[in-house]
């Protein structure tokens, strides 16, 4: 009570980042990403309800319409929609919180509506064109200045537009995960919690064994300690674990570096194109979603729709008829 009527950000964050791992609906399958972007906007609406001193709306007196008002404000810092969405599911957390707590009596953000975008899922980040990633896939070796980097950077950039796998899963995965045997790779933790097997192509297998003899080199996990597959090469780091930051990081050099667009970066870009290609490959909307981990069918649709060709070959069927 005392922190809400304070608002003490600190105190806030921390009951709202165990509201989310303890005591929400999704107990303990929020990912870290997702806490620290409710969190960054837990801190952004406490400013704008003033100073936590002499506040200009309390958290225990908001009602809808001053959420509402900071939607507002948000549109005027013209921040992307996706931003926006963020921000408003960041408060509303916050606001389940304090009502779990009993900080509060109601849930002033609970009726407010994030914006609507206009624009069609499937237009809003491309794919990478497919007869670009060949060309994607050799650039670590012309870059790369160290031939381990190359080797690391291939395998990660396989991992996005091959198997299709998310920022987090690739950072999260161990050596362990990797079974050559089986020639497949477990994700432990994927989205919402779910666990999965993405099968290894004979070329991915390869590429994994070659990586797994270079990183052997670099460092080795003690008895019973974790190694992770991708692994830092910064000065003072080197075979730490690759960062989420890090990646992302690595990924935009090389979507840079292939001459894409500013709309295809980010590394759910290679995922969008593995899931681009996975429709192609089969036309089965259950195989994308099994190997991609969508918790629906209706998920995976948008790479149907991603697919002009796809369309362009459907209508030319029909002109021949």
């Amino acid at each position: 009570m005392r922190a809400a009527h304070q608002q003490d950000a600190a105190v806030l964050i921390d009951l709202l980042q165990y509201y989310l791992s303890v005591k929400s609906r999704k107990a303990g399958l929020v990912s870290a990403s997702t806490v620290r972007s409710y969190s960054l906007a837990v801190r952004d609406f406490l400013t704008f309800c003033g100073p936590a001193d002499r506040p200009r709306h309390a958290l225990n007196q908001l009602d809808t319409e001053v959420v509402e008002a900071y939607l507002r404000s948000l549109r005027e810092r013209s921040l992307q929609l996706t931003s926006i969405r963020t921000y408003l599911y960041g408060v509303r957390a916050l606001f389940r919180a304090l009502h779990w707590a009993g900080a509060v009596g109601h849930d002033p953000a609970r009726d407010v509506r994030p914006p609507f975008d206009p624009t069609p899922a499937h237009t809003r980040k491309p794919a990478i064109p497919l007869g670009q990633v060949a060309r994607l896939l050799t650039l670590p070796r012309e870059l790369a200045k160290d031939e381990r980097v190359a080797w690391r950077d291939e395998v990660l950039l396989t991992l996005g537009v091959t198997l299709g796998l998310r920022a987090s899963e690739m950072v999260a995965l161990d050596v362990q995960d990797v079974d050559l045997q089986v020639m497949d790779v477990h994700i432990r933790r994927g989205k919402g919690g779910r666990a999965r097997r993405v099968p290894l192509t004979r070329s991915v297998g390869a590429l994994l064994d070659a990586w797994l003899r270079v990183r052997a080199q670099v460092s080795s996990a003690p008895s019973g300690g974790e190694a992770p597959l991708l692994i830092s090469f910064r000065p003072g780091r080197p075979g730490a674990r690759l960062s989420a930051r890090g990646l992302s990081s690595i990924v935009n050099g090389y979507l840079a570096a292939a001459g894409l667009p500013k709309d295809m970066s980010g590394v759910h870009t290679l995922r969008r194109t593995a899931g681009t290609r996975l429709y192609r490959a089969t036309r089965d909307l259950h195989v994308v979603s099994d190997l991609l981990g969508h918790a629906s069918v209706t998920t995976s649709a948008i790479y149907a729709k991603m697919d002009t060709d796809i369309r362009r070959e459907a209508l030319e069927r029909i002109e021949s008829m």
